[in-house]
């Protein structure tokens, strides 16, 4: 449900055109069909970095295995910080697999237009916070060495991890401001410098001071979370005293 754009680029667009990736990216997993393609869906399939609308089910037995989490400083596109958590892990790799025919649509438009449109300024913020964030993670994982990450997950995932992620935002944060002002926008301009300027301030005093600690103390506390899963599932009594909590969550109507 993501076209290719048909308008010009802006000159927001000649810095990062996410838009474009993502389109390519869409394209290339819903013209997909397995057998039809080169590609059986068997000893070969497209890996997905991306789910729309969320991500999917996975077995708890797989869940222990890999551990994979989604750190709370992620905000946007949980699913993919989610997969690249546990991307660089070992030879058995945990993925996302490509169902051909599925379709999963993302209509946040359907019953959501009215407040998409009242946040546009914070989406815009978010995706350059994106970056800032994604690409200092992609070091933390991979020690440093984001390129081979980096490949994995392009087209679109990977458009978000730059080797230069302020001065991709800043150029970004400028080009976009000198959009509006061209136009004659003047007021939609400086509204988006001011309020753009404290949470991207924010954002890169906390990649610089705190994300990869953060990291750290969250990868240690999921560690914990998954120990004791195993523990419970061989403690008879701790089983049951889980299994007593569960059920106490249910709303019965």
């Amino acid at each position: 449900d993501v076209l290719f754009p048909e308008n010009p680029a802006t000159f927001e667009d000649r810095i990062f055109f996410s838009h474009m990736l993502m389109a390519l990216s869409t394209e290339g997993e819903l013209m997909t069909r397995y057998g039809k393609s080169g590609i059986d869906g068997t000893t070969e399939c497209i890996q997905r970095i991306h789910v729309t609308g969320g991500t999917n089910g996975i077995l708890v037995d797989s869940l222990k295995r890999h551990r994979p989490f989604t750190p709370s400083f992620i905000g946007r596109a949980e699913d993919q910080s989610y997969i690249l958590s546990v991307l660089l892990n070992g030879d058995e790799k945990l993925a996302y697999v490509h169902e051909d025919g599925l379709i999963m649509r993302h209509d946040k438009e359907a019953f959501a237009g009215d407040a998409i449109k009242a946040a546009s300024f914070g989406n815009m913020i978010g995706d350059y916070i994106r970056t800032l964030y994604f690409s200092e993670y992609a070091r933390v994982l991979s020690g440093d060495d984001i390129e081979s990450l980096k490949a994995t997950v392009n087209p679109f995932t990977g458009c978000f991890i730059s080797p230069i992620p302020t001065t991709v935002v800043m150029m970004r944060f400028c080009m976009k401001a000198a959009g509006f002002y061209l136009a004659g926008n003047h007021a939609k301009g400086t509204e988006f410098i001011t309020a753009s300027h404290p949470r991207l301030a924010q954002a890169m005093a906390f990649v610089h001071q705190g994300l990869r600690e953060q990291y750290r103390r969250e990868r240690q506390g999921w560690n914990q979370f998954y120990n004791l899963i195993e523990v419970v599932q061989k403690n008879d009594a701790l089983r049951a005293k889980a299994i007593e909590i569960i059920e106490s969550c249910h709303l019965r109507v």
